[in-house]
């Protein structure tokens, strides 16, 4: 059960006046709650209290109608909205509507807005179906060729066969990533498009964008071509991942190398960040660097020593005192399979010892047993 049932977003002093004047004189009274903070504020109260109905005035969103509705279903996924406008303009009606409110109301309230409350309050909760809401995991190398790439393409696969449920890997490297080659995709399009058609992005459009690598996982690649005019705006770049986890169960990202711009964007809207790094003194230099960077971030930071040769001159006990971190997993190297594999067109077989212990290190991420077909490895060692 939410704390509050009725939360008011209303900033046009006449709409809220009327409005607040009718739920105190409805009988019974209706029990409410007023926010008269700006947008961000009110998708964080949202968040933290769900509420069952919001009362919005049209005037109050920030850009498009649409956008917002999918923010807010975003963060309080079961919340009814009804929208409040001055007039009953049958363009901002129909605008209102599809955009997915629950209700449109126009003064005179008195006789139309208790009814509409109530009429949303004791609706079976099987009318409405709460909206996906997928796990979002990242890779970031520590620099180049620390093999994040490879990490994410392989962990994409291995936990669609784990859950068997619907996966997405979108490469977010946008100045050279190689998703999209790995992974035998090629498209026209990429992560850009989809944010330059942010206001009309819906079900179908994402299915244009993004490319079937077998069912159940889907790729969006980066850009084939990319300058700096094309870096995409934050704020947009994380309404397009939110998106994103309303269409798939798991969204797995290729993020790069270092502490980039766009790994910086998306951190508050990731789950989980795998720091990958291989025990090269420069690698770790840089793995050392973004921990501290982002210490903050407790749990939600996971490491993982790439490459590690048979045996190494370091123990992992002393490598994690360096760091201050323990060590998520660490996986062997297997450089001429990855190659093998990568020139014959395909990724790593099932049975070879590196794919083994990436299928245990999803096994892990999901929380779930490997498959029982795997062979057992440790992750560490």
């Amino acid at each position: 059960m939410s704390s509050i049932k009725l939360l008011l977003h209303i900033q046009d002093e006449n709409l809220s006046r009327e409005a607040v004047r009718t739920l105190k004189e409805s009988s019974p009274p209706l029990d409410f709650e007023q926010h008269d903070s700006n947008w961000n504020s009110l998708l964080e109260r949202l968040s933290k209290s769900q509420p069952e109905v919001l009362l919005l005035d049209l005037s109050a969103v920030p850009g498009e109608l649409n956008i917002a509705m999918r923010q807010l279903r975003y963060y309080s996924p079961s919340i009814k909205v009804i929208a409040l406008h001055s007039s009953a303009d049958p363009k901002t009606i129909l605008a209102a509507m599809r955009a997915g409110v629950n209700e449109f109301l126009h003064p005179p309230f008195e006789d139309n807005l208790q009814p509409a409350v109530q009429r949303i309050l004791t609706a079976s909760t099987s009318e409405g179906v709460p909206a996906m809401r997928g796990k979002l995991i990242g890779f970031l190398s520590a620099k180049g060729g620390c093999g994040a790439t490879t990490l994410a393409c392989h962990v994409a696969c291995e936990l669609q066969n784990l859950t068997r449920k619907s996966v997405l890997l979108a490469d977010l490297d946008l100045t050279s990533g190689l998703v999209g080659f790995l992974m035998k995709t090629p498209s026209s399009y990429s992560i850009l498009d989809a944010i330059k058609n942010l206001a009309r992005l819906d079900e179908s459009l994402w299915k244009a964008l993004i490319v079937q690598h077998r069912p159940n996982i889907a790729v969006i690649p980066a850009p084939a071509s990319y300058s700096r005019w094309d870096h995409p705006d934050e704020n947009q770049l994380r309404q397009v991942l939110q998106f994103m986890r309303t269409q798939h169960d798991w969204i797995v990202l290729d993020l790069g190398r270092s502490l980039n711009s766009i790994a910086t964007a998306v951190l508050d809207e990731i789950d989980q960040l795998f720091l990958v790094s291989t025990l090269e003194v420069v690698a770790l230099h840089g793995l050392k660097s973004i921990v501290h960077g982002l210490f903050e971030q407790g749990e939600k930071l996971q490491l993982v020593l790439n490459r590690t040769p048979k045996t190494m001159d370091i123990t992992t006990q002393e490598l994690e005192k360096i760091l201050g971190r323990s060590l998520y997993a660490a996986l062997p190297n297997d450089y001429m399979g990855l190659y093998q594999s990568y020139s014959s067109g395909n990724l790593l077989d099932s049975n070879n010892r590196l794919a083994q212990h990436f299928a245990m290190l999803a096994s892990k991420i999901a929380g779930i047993p490997p498959l029982k077909n795997k062979k057992k490895f440790a992750l560490f060692g």
